[in-house]
């Protein structure tokens, strides 16, 4: 039980971001907090302060290959101050960004300790006790799908009602953290309003124009979701049990209006599909697709999340993705060896279509990119080196090659820690990205000199066989966005990579 407290203002905040140096600096509407804004406004008043994208161009060195950028924590304390908010909710998606929240929640507290701080996101969903006792200064943590639970949460503050009764929360009490299950979820997904982004700086995000995964055809492209969850259960994938191990769709009128208010409000141009699985439901989309074709929408659109790359082998499907928008897909293979996917990461895909995947794309002129993971726990290196054979071999624009990562609620995370493989105060220490585990089999260095002997040897591929896309949409994003340092580190990589070799 706690005292009832008066509850007007709601700051929301996306904090500022860590990311290695090399990458670009993407700058993404944060969907999740625009989704909890759009609720919580018919009752509150509310802000959403962005801190990574309105101080975009503010970098902190953190190490010689990882840094921090955004508004600078007294910039933000600042606007906090300003709205003098009853609640301050920071987002905290990833691992990297809880010493940020942390942080944000002393400075709050510092301001007043009557604020109450609030945060959510796979972490802090996943190890809540870790959370707390990373940062003290936090109240209250809101488990994964965070509409529900984050009204239930606030109603109870106002009536001072036992926090027993609130669905997925953590909070700490008596020096001890208390916790209830996640049970509910947003049934019928049309219920939500649309996200607010008028409570967005959505200039900011066309003019700076780096989305997730970088690329675009049009500057004037939004995030967007028509759908939540995944009903596989792959091992190394927290995003299936943060959703409810399920996938819940929006109804396609629900989502061809979105996009009418999208198009007539904000004059966007281009749609990130940031979803798990758009595809699965093969009539849906193609329903979906045949509306927008219809409507003559004339968005351009991708998946940067990835795509269910079975659904790919509908040629009907393909032939409506590309008459709707769709110039790329990003194949979400994880590994190029039917052994890991099947009796490691148990990731229902067979290898043997991907031809005819390729052979559908190709004939729709999209472009084809992949994710490929290496390193997952019980991996060989001969397995290793049959994912990147098949990544060089299987006919892609570009692929991505990333080392896995032990993430909070993955059934490979804890196996991982017991088993002494990967450090998890590393994920605080260094990039994110260049963190990986330790086996018999092979070690973080070792992966690294594979993962860029293969980016070495790809864009040399790509340079002789396609230069126009070669300069122009991968050097030449680099040179618009006045990326200099990636510029450099890839000469480098490239050069003095291929002569070693």
């Amino acid at each position: 039980m706690v005292p009832a407290k008066k509850i007007e203002r709601i700051m929301l905040i996306y904090p500022p971001v860590r990311a290695g140096t090399f990458y670009d600096k993407m700058a993404t509407q944060p969907v999740g907090l625009s989704y909890l804004a759009s609720v919580l406004r018919s009752r509150y008043e509310l802000k959403i302060l962005d801190a990574a994208v309105l101080g975009y161009d503010q970098e902190r060195p953190i190490n010689w290959n990882f840094m921090e950028y955004g508004l600078t924590h007294e910039q933000i304390i600042q606007e906090v101050e300003k709205f003098a908010p009853q609640v301050v909710g920071i987002s905290c998606i990833f691992s990297a960004e809880l010493p940020v929240m942390a942080e944000i929640c002393r400075n709050v507290k510092k301001l007043s300790k009557d604020i109450i701080t609030v945060t959510g996101g796979t972490h802090p969903s996943f190890l809540p006790e870790d959370s707390f006792r990373r940062a003290p200064d936090l109240d209250f943590i809101i488990k994964s799908e965070g509409e529900l639970s984050f009204q239930e949460l606030l109603l109870a503050l106002e009536k001072g009602s036992p926090l027993e009764k609130v669905d997925g929360l953590a909070w700490k009490e008596n020096g001890r953290v208390s916790s209830t299950n996640k049970t509910r979820w947003v049934e019928n997904l049309d219920q939500l309003p649309f996200p607010a982004r008028d409570l967005l700086p959505m200039e900011a995000y066309f003019k700076i124009n780096v989305p997730f995964m970088f690329y675009s055809k049009h500057p004037r492209n939004v995030s967007f979701c028509s759908s939540r969850g995944c009903p596989f259960k792959c091992a190394f994938c927290s995003s299936c049990n943060y959703w409810g191990n399920r996938v819940r769709y929006r109804s396609v009128e629900n989502v061809l209006a979105e996009m009418r208010e999208l198009k007539d409000r904000f004059q966007v141009r281009e749609l990130k599909f940031e979803e798990d699985n758009l595809l699965l439901n093969k009539g849906r989309a193609k329903k979906l697709f045949r509306a927008m074709i219809e409507e003559k929408f004339e968005f351009y659109w991708n998946m940067p999340n990835g795509a269910y790359i079975m659904s790919l082998l509908d040629e009907e499907l393909v032939r409506l993705m590309k008459e709707s928008g769709c110039y790329e897909v990003i194949l979400a293979f994880e590994s190029g060896c039917q052994e890991v996917l099947d009796k490691i990461i148990h990731k229902p895909l067979d290898l043997s279509k991907t031809e005819r995947v390729i052979k559908n794309l190709r004939d729709n002129d999209i472009d084809i990119h992949a994710f490929f993971i290496v390193g997952f726990p019980g991996e060989t290196r001969e397995q290793i080196k049959r994912t990147f054979r098949f990544a060089r071999t299987v006919g892609l624009d570009k692929g991505y090659v990333f080392m896995f990562n032990p993430l909070p609620g993955s059934a490979l995370y804890q196996d991982c820690i017991s088993k002494g493989y990967y450090d998890p105060e590393l994920v605080f220490q260094a990039n994110y990205y260049n963190t990986a585990c330790t086996t018999s089999e092979f070690n973080p260095a070792m992966l690294r000199r594979w993962q860029q002997s293969y980016i070495i040897g790809q864009n040399f591929n790509l340079l002789f066989q396609n230069p126009k896309k070669f300069f122009g949409k991968y050097m030449g994003r680099m040179a618009r966005r006045k990326n200099f340092r990636a510029i450099n580190m890839a000469l480098r990589t490239y050069f003095l990579g291929f002569f070693k070799d």
